[in-house]
């Protein structure tokens, strides 16, 4: 191929198809592309995997209108011009890149059908990650997306993320508190006996439960007695219908 270029020799040698429009799934990973070339021809493409490259302009891949899958993770992408026009977008992998800001991503505020959108996933990142509130922007300006670099925003199991999160957030504001000494401990808000053990409350605990347990266990009891009378009563009757 051509330097750095996406060309039809490469796109038909990667995909083993004859003709551009057939080729529905194409990875293009750490080839060194810099430009996409004629990538755009391949009217047909739905799935993409162009990670690991120098692309920094997207503007060739508009022509992709049935694209539903794009991993563009591990280039040197500062904007994203040229993706608003993919209609059918579904996921779509931005880790790993140059964007500095969520406003950014308004350009895909379009995009009906993008539901996943993955900007960090720990190895990858990108500059506007570092403030730790970026999920919630890209939530508010994105507000159909189910997710955002793995966590649920929606549905089941979006609960737990949301009190991950919560967790994360306080430990980091432990951390910021340890550092910092002019920041008002827990301490200092919490009532004094908030940390004692208290005994009493431990032992009326105790014997609730206790309590609880025993009269379980002479219900139980009472049902095992009046079965048991029940048969006997039973078997009582059928012996007096035999001896008459």
């Amino acid at each position: 191929m051509e330097e750095g270029k996406v060309t039809k020799a490469l796109l038909k040698t990667r995909s083993g198809e004859f003709e551009l429009e057939s080729i529905h799934s194409i990875n293009l990973r750490e080839l060194g592309i810099s430009d996409l070339g004629c990538i755009g021809e391949c009217t047909g493409l739905q799935r993409a995997n162009l990670s690991r490259n120098d692309i920094t302009k997207l503007t060739k891949l508009a022509g992709l209108s049935n694209l539903t899958a794009l991993n563009l993770s591990a280039n040197r992408i500062m904007t994203l011009e040229g993706l608003q026009a993919l209609d059918n977008l579904q996921s779509l992998n931005l880790a790993g890149n140059l964007i500095g800001g969520v406003e950014n991503f308004r350009c895909l505020q379009g995009l009906e059908k993008l539901e996943s959108l993955t900007v960090n996933d720990k190895a990858l990142s990108n500059p506007f990650c570092v403030n730790v509130g970026y999920r919630k922007e890209l939530s508010k300006l994105l507000p159909k997306l189910r997710t955002i670099d793995g966590e649920r925003l929606h549905g089941r199991g979006s609960e737990v993320f949301e009190m991950c999160k919560e967790v994360e957030e306080a430990l980091e504001m432990r951390s910021n508190t340890s550092r910092d000494p002019k920041i008002t401990k827990a301490e200092d808000w919490l009532p004094e006996d908030y940390w004692k053990f208290s005994t009493k409350k431990f032992e009326q605990t105790n014997l609730a439960d206790a309590d609880e347990q025993l009269q379980g266990l002479l219900f139980s009891c009472q049902l095992l007695s009046e079965k048991a009378d029940a048969s006997l009563s039973s078997l009582k009757s059928g012996q007096s219908t035999e001896k008459s």
